[in-house]
Parts: C-alpha cells; structure tokens; sequence
C-alpha cells in the first residue's frame, strides 16, 4: 500500500509539476479536514440520540415502577381500612394514662425535694432543718 502511494505520488509530480502539486496538497488537505469534521459530527449526533434513547427509556422505566408502586400502595391501604378492635386501643390508653400519672407524681416529688433543698440552712444535714437547732443550744 506504502508503495502504491509513493508511485501514484511520482506520476502525479511529473504530470502536474512542482507548482501545481501544491496546490493540489493544500486543497487535497482542506477536503480530508471537511471531511473529518462532517464524520464527527455526525458520530456526535449519533452519539447524542442515543443517549437520548437511554435517558428516556430510564424516564419510562421510573413512571412504570411509581404508577406500580402507586398501584401496591392503594391496594395495601384498601386492605387497612378495618378498624382496630377497641380492646387493643382501650388497653393501650389505659397504659398511656397510667404512664402519664406516674410521670406527673414524679415530677412532683421533684418539686418538693428542691423546694425542701432550698428552705434549709445550708448548715443542716441532708437537707433538714436541725442544723440551726444545734447552733442555738
């Protein structure tokens, strides 16, 4: 091939003659670069069109799984609309009443033992008021 092309070059040389040759080089050249430009662009259009096919095949597959999901989720909630027994709700407030007492009793025994800290002298032990008794006997 190398060959056939350094031969194909010497006849052009002697037919054109060195003037003309180029010539001949310069346009053959801004052709070979038109057409380089036209095959990349137009590998960049198919390029894009398929990455365009991809894009709204993934567009498709994502509206199909959330119409499926919305269809699953309304079939569960149509299976859930039968009310809870009232023994279960009953038992579970009498359970959320029972915890509300015992956290309000706690915060009252709180209350009263800061309220106790606070009347005593600070010389009485364990909060008592016997500390000011000692002193003045």
């Amino acid at each position: 091939m190398e060959i056939q092309l350094v031969i194909v070059l010497i006849i052009a040389f002697i037919v054109l003659g060195p003037e003309r040759m180029m010539d001949l080089a310069v346009k053959l050249g801004e052709a070979v670069r038109k057409v380089r430009e036209m095959w990349e662009e137009v590998r960049m259009q198919a390029y894009m069109e398929e990455i365009n096919k991809k894009v709204l095949e993934e567009e498709q597959k994502a509206q199909e799984l959330d119409e499926r999901t919305e269809d699953e989720t309304a079939d569960e909630y149509d299976e859930v609309d039968e009310p809870l027994p009232d023994v279960v709700t009953e038992d579970y407030n009498e359970d959320y009443l029972n915890e509300e007492l015992v956290v309000e009793e706690e915060k009252e025994e709180l209350e009263e033992d800061e309220h106790r800290e606070q009347s005593a002298p600070d010389d009485a032990p364990h909060g008592t008021s016997e500390g000011t008794q000692n002193k003045t006997d």
